[in-house]
């Protein structure tokens, strides 16, 4: 019998109308990703019991436990996860459209299928809703992001969820496809590097008598954005503004071609608009050069933007 190869396998996914269960009509999309250790874990319960013997007695389940992250690049049509991931999407535009994401007050449960091909064995996990995001920004090569979900229910089958998914490509950015990095307003060209992490806080205590072990719920926590930005140390403005405090932004721009939205010319803006820093003095390791890496916190006050992350997506995608 031949062993399963993670070159064969594949993700899937498509939002749930209701949590923990099927949507009616199967329309997943095929996911690309690098990595995944998305799985189901129960612990098992020793019994107290004294009956005579040294000898345990048999142990209780546990409630389940499904989480995992999936790793992979930033890519141009995996918006339907960036919704996943902030809960609000307006939509605008005809072929090109122009998604603007934003923090919103509930966030979408989804199925999730890994399927190893090779050997038709498929673990489906209903319920997945995504706890925490990273982003490294570098200046070269595919932009590595990660997605971890937390999931209430896993299904094993012989069969696909959707045997015919959605395969809307794979179009990445690189970090050449970065067109400008403004820190403040103004167009910085001395970063080095850029990570951002979201995370949802997600409840994944939620399991009630009658469950059979399974998550009932996942409440969604306070929305958290940081990260940090790395800079050669020309001077003190960044250092500045973190000393004194003061409220400053990032955005990040990803453009292909015209970054108009049409095919080949697809584009993301990631916006912060309003931070500060933690002051983080330069440190001297060597005789080379220094840097400056100053972690940040973003928030909601007054901004326009009116959440503490923005993503504008253009694409030639309807719907996320």
């Amino acid at each position: 019998m031949a062993q399963a190869t993670g070159a064969k396998a594949q993700i899937i996914y498509q939002e749930e109308t209701t949590f923990k269960t099927d949507p009616l009509t199967p329309d997943a999309k095929l996911l690309y990703f690098s990595s995944e250790d998305f799985k189901s874990s129960r612990n098992l319960i020793d019994s107290a019991v004294i009956r005579g013997t040294r000898d345990a007695a048999r142990p209780a389940l546990g409630n389940i436990a499904i989480e995992g992250s999936i790793k992979t690049e930033l890519q141009a049509y995996i918006g339907t996860l960036f919704k996943g991931l902030l809960g609000s999407v307006e939509t605008t535009g005809s072929n090109p459209y122009t998604h603007t994401l934003k923090v919103g007050g509930s966030l979408p449960s989804f199925v999730i299928e890994k399927g190893f091909t090779d050997i038709v064995n498929f673990f489906k996990y209903n319920g997945c809703k995504i706890n925490r995001f990273t982003l490294a920004v570098r200046p070269e090569g595919f932009q590595e992001i990660s997605f971890d979900f937390l999931g209430a229910k896993e299904t094993v089958s012989s069969s696909s969820f959707d045997s015919t998914p959605t395969d809307l490509g794979k179009v990445s950015w690189t970090g050449f496809d970065i067109a400008t990095i403004e820190e403040g307003g103004s167009a910085i060209g001395i970063v080095t590097e850029v990570d951002i992490t979201v995370e949802n806080n997600l409840d994944g205590s939620v399991y009630v008598i009658g469950g059979q072990g399974q998550r009932y719920s996942l409440p969604e926590g306070m929305v958290k954005v940081s990260g940090t930005i790395k800079a050669l140390f020309e001077s003190m403005s960044l250092l500045n503004k973190a000393m004194n405090s003061t409220e400053t932004s990032l955005r990040i721009y990803y453009k292909l071609g015209t970054g108009n939205g049409s095919a080949g010319n697809e584009s993301l803006e990631i916006k912060i608009p309003e931070l500060i820093y933690s002051p983080n003095a330069p440190v001297i390791s060597g005789p080379a050069g220094i840097f400056v890496e100053l972690p940040f916190t973003a928030y909601y006050d007054n901004s326009t933007e009116q959440s503490s992350i923005q993503l504008v997506l253009k694409n030639t995608q309807a719907t996320l």
